[in-house]
């Protein structure tokens, strides 16, 4: 028995010692450095965007291929009218097809941008809507592209 001890606890040690010198060197950064600023920053922007009761809809699902995505902007209720939206796609695995492209003003509130899903996976979109060149709201949603 004692020899099965002196044979397991080496190996238990040093597979302890391996994970912990990988997670040291493959640190993906998932703490932000400057917490505070970032999110008094949040704050200020969704008291904004509550003030001024601005709403974004959510898009239709992306597909694989060609994508009309349309997004319905509202504030108050009332379409929204003087705002410059702006739409980031990009896959969470890949980021050399993200892209940042600005969306048209099909008709007061109703925007729309056009991109291309060159493969499956999980996609993340954001719409970005600036007022007077200030960042009003920033709008996420994560789309299974199959």
């Amino acid at each position: 028995m004692k020899l099965f001890f002196y044979i397991v606890y080496p190996i238990f040690f040093f597979a302890m010692g391996c994970g912990i010198y990988i997670a040291y060197r493959s640190t993906d950064g998932l703490v932000d450095n400057n917490y505070y600023e970032n999110s008094r920053r949040y704050f200020q922007t969704k008291a904004i965007e509550e003030k001024l009761g601005i709403a974004i809809s959510r898009p239709d699902t992306l597909k694989l291929g060609h994508n009309v995505i349309r997004v319905n902007a509202t504030s108050h209720g009332q379409p929204l009218k003087e705002g410059v939206l702006s739409l980031f796609i990009g896959n969470l695995s890949n980021t050399r097809y993200d892209s940042t492209m600005s969306m048209q003003e099909l008709s007061p509130g109703i925007y729309q941008a056009t991109t291309i899903i060159p493969f499956k996976g999980k996609w993340f979109t954001r719409v970005d809507l600036k007022l007077q060149q200030q960042l009003i709201t920033s709008k996420k949603w994560f789309f299974n592209v199959k």
